[in-house]
């Protein structure tokens, strides 16, 4: 049932970059005058779409079609300053005659979704269903997420729905049951497999990858394999609307197998010489991978974008961690709540660069009430059942990483990535080097693997001095290569 997505149209992009947003941050169109995205234009686009009147990559999608009048249709719902304002009254009443020809009754039915609408399936009637309530600006309940989430995970609800649902619930700012909801619909607790390791980190970072900075994730799991510390990293060779360097774009310029099964993935974590692997969705839920072109036609991060830094592929025998890294101020406590209500032993939330858990090589300046900075770490640990918070800013002065700035690599590549790493990994001295030891030995300090930050840096040193890490990942990439 889904489309071939066509487009979508960047004006339209602009325009749902400003309406498709929370209560407190959506800007309203065309109310400057000198404003460029004026909503008379974009209706004027969407109708000539509607018409066939565009070339196909000019073409407004049904996708974008779905985030964008669902989006002005919870609008209505929210406070003065982001609601309609009368510029856009204005625009849609001119051309309401119009739109009621020409819109799909998919799309009228998002503009009143008091209206009368038949779903063509079953789970488009789930969908259509959680649409009354998320176009209110309702919550869902933990059963009506999941069942929604696996009904969007299908091929059988039209991308308009799709599209709507996904932004929709985003825009109401997700419930602790609907962000659980999202997480179990991709890959069930029930699905977590054992591994014989005495103790598994999970690594979750945003799936868009990078596209200023290093990112050191995969040389950091195999530090720690050389170390005895086991690590699982999960994510996608490229997600829009970012597409930026991902773990697995790296693994493929190193050779590495990045099809590996959830059976091959714990065979390399349990081998002593491997000691970590990567997954990639299209293996654990293809389901999920499948709808990845759909976030380019939303424009903002569905909540799946949050919830996939935190899923749970594996569960150790003695202790279980999770990292994930943020940018966006209140999604970590509740992604921390989700790894405490599964279990885990300790759960570290970083906002590292780019919104992963990557601490940069130098604070700029410290959080405030009212603003975390870039490295500013907060977790828990659970001692005796009960949680210990712990929150901090971590500065590398204190460690010895003296920067004036931020460095970065010339070249933003999967293959300057790829070189950068392997030579750090060889001992070359220079910030990628710096970056792995600030991140390994601070991560597995606050994991409570080292009871002192000096020592962890040093036992880090020692572990790519001496060439363990560099052994660990070289036998990652040919083993990987024989499965």
């Amino acid at each position: 049932m889904s489309e071939k997505l066509s487009g979508p149209n960047a004006d339209v992009l602009e325009a749902q970059a400003r309406v498709c947003t929370g209560p407190h941050q959506t800007r309203p169109l065309g109310v400057k005058e000198t404003d460029s995205i004026r909503p008379e234009t974009i209706l004027e686009i969407i109708l000539k779409s509607a018409k066939g009147e565009l070339s196909r990559d000019q073409m407004v999608s049904k996708a974008q079609m779905g985030a964008f009048f669902a989006a002005m249709t919870i609008r209505k719902n929210f406070p003065p300053d982001t609601r309609w304002s009368q510029v856009e009254i204005d625009a849609f009443n001119k051309y309401s005659p119009d739109l009621a020809k020409l819109m799909p009754p998919e799309i009228e039915f998002l503009r009143y979704p008091d209206t009368a609408y038949c779903p063509s399936t079953p789970e488009e009637g789930i969908v259509v269903g959680a649409l009354k309530k998320i176009l209110k600006s309702e919550h869902l309940t933990y059963c009506e997420t999941l069942k929604v989430c696996k009904a969007i995970l299908t091929n059988r609800v039209k991308d308009a729905l799709k599209a709507a649902t996904l932004i929709g619930q985003r825009m109401n700012l997700e419930s602790y049951d609907e962000v659980l909801g999202y997480l179990d619909a991709v890959f069930a607790p029930d699905q977590v497999e054992s591994v014989s390791v005495d103790s598994l980190t999970h690594f979750g970072e945003p799936f868009d990858g990078a596209t200023r900075y290093f990112r050191p994730t995969l040389f950091i799991a195999a530090v720690r394999a050389s170390m005895g510390h086991a690590s699982v990293l999960y994510g996608v060779d490229e997600m829009p609307p970012k597409n930026g360097v991902t773990e697995e774009k790296i693994l493929r310029i190193l050779g590495a197998n990045t099809n590996l099964s959830l059976d091959s993935a714990a065979t390399l974590i349990e081998d002593s010489t491997v000691g970590f692997a990567y997954i990639s969705q299209r293996e654990y839920a293809p389901g999920a991978y499948a709808i990845r072109q759909l976030r380019h036609h939303i424009k903002k991060r569905p909540p799946w974008a949050a919830t996939e830094k935190a899923q749970q592929l594996f569960s150790a025998s003695k202790m279980n961690c999770m990292v994930i890294g943020y940018y966006h101020l209140g999604y970590e406590k509740k992604l921390l709540q989700l790894m405490w209500d599964r279990g885990f032993q300790v759960g570290l939330a970083i906002k590292g660069e780019e919104g992963t858990s990557h601490y940069a090589l130098r604070l700029s300046s410290p959080s405030t009430l009212d603003r975390q900075a870039v490295n500013y770490s907060q977790g828990f640990q659970r001692v005796n059942d009960q949680r210990e918070d712990f929150s901090l800013d971590l500065d590398p002065q204190n460690f010895g990483f003296n920067y004036q700035k931020n460095p970065r690599l010339k070249i933003v590549s999967p293959k300057s990535f790829a070189t950068a790493g392997m030579s750090a990994l060889s001992g070359q001295k220079g910030h990628v080097y710096d970056r792995l030891v600030l991140n390994t030995a601070m991560t597995d300090y606050l994991l409570g693997f080292y009871s002192d930050p000096d020592l962890a840096v040093k036992s880090v040193k020692r572990a790519i001095d001496s060439g363990q890490a560099l052994s660990h990942l070289k036998t990652y990439i040919a083993k990987s290569q024989t499965m």
